[in-house]
């Protein structure tokens, strides 16, 4: 008779059991999976009942609502820093890291994750999500990767696992890119989901192509797949409004009263008022609008909830897209005091446009729009021109600008909030400006600058640059050993009572910039300034200086006075723009000793310029 084996299983065994089955299951729920296996900047990474719950509930509904054959594409309309950045790195992860996809009777899944420009995404791939991983549990991300040793810490040679492409256990693939212009980068790739984390700097035209993309996908809709776009907004009338959010079912988050008697749920904020000052006591008491009971506001998120507020077309139909709109009002870490030092009454850094856009999320359309991106690129693009890499003086004249700056072009750089940079523009005979060459220094060293400015002379036969001289004295006045009247510096004056002056004995412009930075946007909008579209990914960071100005109206002497201010982005690349543009304006008005806008002294014949190159 055979004896029988009786295994009796101690109690720390059946707990590793039983936490491991529990771990298994809870990889289900996405936001089990992100605070279980993932932290945030080495600290536990909590989005549960801790007043999170409205970021939480997006969570759920993205990984376990819109996979499903009927779920719709969401657009996620946001302030800054409300945690969203990190979302869409936990979501990423979840359903490419977590085992549930490619595994137990679900087929992988390939995530593509869309920036407008490279410098984007390689900024969230290197600093967001790589952070992510590195900093997971036990290193469990890592763990999911194809060919890692956990020994060595390292990806076998011959496994992908860069900036670009992430691949996972059970088929499943990771790809941060840009779209760019039109979408190039991504042609050829076929993908299941697909996130849209700076969408309001996107065109229509890119995002069109990149859904091609998803049409063999194996989740969400037949021929759509997982759509989501992340945003936070820009001005009125643009796609992100009309093409996106204005398409959604518009859901904010209703707190939820915790008074028994009364459990009402209301906004804390309506888009376009200032009625959460009244209910939003101090701190982070809360005054419910209907009973008056006051409550913590993290406890209200807590016991609160997403509202459709436009579920329905005009036809009576129901929306396509599900939207959600996030502002910092309801962040659980900041209090009433953190949100109104951002207005622009009690902070002299910030505007109604980026108070608007920043910290309540919303579009805006007041006075203080100098120019957008959209209109950028509907009135000044140049769609098949590139940058020029050498320009001889037989082709075009060209002049650059040079604005200098102690932060270089790299991630982390510590040298405060200026680049250096430069501008070379061409010009036609009509007045039209063309934008040739645009470039963010890579170093501070003081001979790089130097020779770099030597190569920029020497490759476009510059006619005539002009440099900030404020930021750049000492370099300034070295390069006008070298290159005489042909470089100029420049210092910004309020008080002219003309647009510009020039100092002959200092080779110096003294010069308006409201004035100045008032008569580009003008050029811009009347399409008298020409962008090289067909270089977007290395000219994009220059729309965005450009883009990111700021104006600031006040009172002088009685008066009302309009001025241009820095935004919240920097406008190094603009600064550069229109130093060009001075030295361009500086030849045809013979030192600006002739007014151009006076037609007597515009007719006097100016002189002619000609390459004769054995002339001494």
């Amino acid at each position: 008779m055979q004896k029988k084996t009786v295994y009796i299983s101690t109690e720390e065994s059946f707990n590793k059991l039983f936490s491991d089955m529990k771990n298994e299951l809870l990889k289900v729920d996405p936001v089990a999976f992100t605070e279980t296996y993932l932290k945030l900047e080495g600290d536990s990474f909590k989005v549960s009942g801790n007043g999170w719950k409205f970021m939480s509930d997006i969570y759920r509904y993205i990984a376990l609502k819109a996979i499903h054959p009927d779920g719709k594409p969401i657009v996620i309309l946001k302030g800054r820093q409300v945690g969203a950045t990190v979302m869409a790195g936990a979501l990423d992860l979840y359903f490419t890291a977590s085992g549930l996809f490619g595994s137990a009777g679900y087929s992988p899944i390939t995530v593509l994750h869309c920036f407008p420009d490279l410098s984007r995404a390689k900024k969230f791939s290197q600093v967001k999500l790589d952070a992510l991983i590195n900093s997971a549990s036990s290193d469990y991300i890592n763990q999911q990767k194809v060919g890692y040793n956990p020994k060595t810490k390292k990806i076998s040679a011959d496994k992908p696992d860069n900036i670009t492409l992430k691949q996972f256990k059970g088929g499943c693939n990771l790809w941060i890119e840009s779209l760019g212009n039109n979408s190039d980068r991504i042609r050829g790739i076929s993908c299941d989901a697909i996130f849209f984390d700076e969408v309001q700097d996107m065109s229509p035209t890119a995002i069109g192509v990149a859904l091609k993309t998803l049409t063999a996908s194996k989740y969400g809709r037949k021929g759509r797949g997982i759509q989501v776009y992340f945003g936070t907004p820009k001005a009125r009338g643009s796609y992100f409004e009309s093409g996106l959010w204005d398409q959604t079912d518009k859901r904010y988050y209703f707190l939820g009263c915790t008074n028994k008697e009364c459990g009402h749920y209301f906004m804390l904020s309506s888009p376009g008022t200032d009625d959460w000052k009244k209910i939003w006591l101090f701190d982070q008491t809360i005054k419910c609008p209907n009973c008056g009971h006051e409550e913590d506001k993290r406890i209200l998120v807590e016991n609160g909830k997403w509202v459709p507020t436009e579920p329905f077309n005009k036809d009576g139909t129901e929306k396509n897209f599900i939207g959600y709109h996030i502002s910092q009002l309801y962040v659980p870490t900041l209090d009433k005091k953190y949100i109104l030092d951002q207005h622009p009454d009690n902070n002299k850094a910030s505007s109604e446009r980026i108070y608007y856009n920043e910290a309540l999320g919303e579009f805006y359309s007041g006075s203080d729009m100098p120019i957008t991106r959209d209109e950028i690129e509907l009135m000044c693009k140049d769609q098949d021109r590139s940058f020029s890499k050498f320009i001889l003086p037989s082709q075009r004249k060209t002049w650059m600008g040079v604005d200098w700056g102690g932060k270089v072009d790299e991630e982390n750089s510590s040298g405060g909030q200026s680049y250096s940079c430069v501008a070379v523009i061409s010009a036609d005979s009509t007045g039209t400006l063309s934008v040739e060459f645009a470039y963010r220094m890579r170093s501070t060293d003081f001979q790089h600058k130097m020779e770099f400015v030597k190569t920029m002379y020497k490759n476009y036969n510059l006619r005539l640059a002009v440099a900030d001289y404020g930021y750049g004295h000492d370099i300034c006045n070295e390069l006008q050993k070298i290159y005489g009247d042909r470089f100029l510096s420049a210092l910004t004056s309020g008080s002219l009572k003309k647009p510009v002056i020039y100092e002959r004995d200092l080779l110096q412009l003294k010069w308006n910039k409201d004035y100045y930075i008032e008569e580009l946007f003008d050029l811009m909008r009347k399409g008298k300034i020409r962008f090289p579209w067909k270089s977007f990914e290395n000219m994009d960071w220059l729309i965005e200086h450009i883009t990111s100005m700021e104006v600031q109206h006040t009172i002088v002497g009685g008066m009302p006075k309009k001025s241009y201010i820095k935004g919240i982005m920097p406008n190094d690349g603009f600064m550069a723009l229109i130093y060009a543009y001075l030295a361009y304006k500086f030849e045809i008005s013979r030192g600006f000793s002739v007014n151009l806008n006076n037609p007597n002294q515009a007719s006097i014949a100016m002189p002619k310029l000609a390459y004769i190159p054995k002339f001494k």
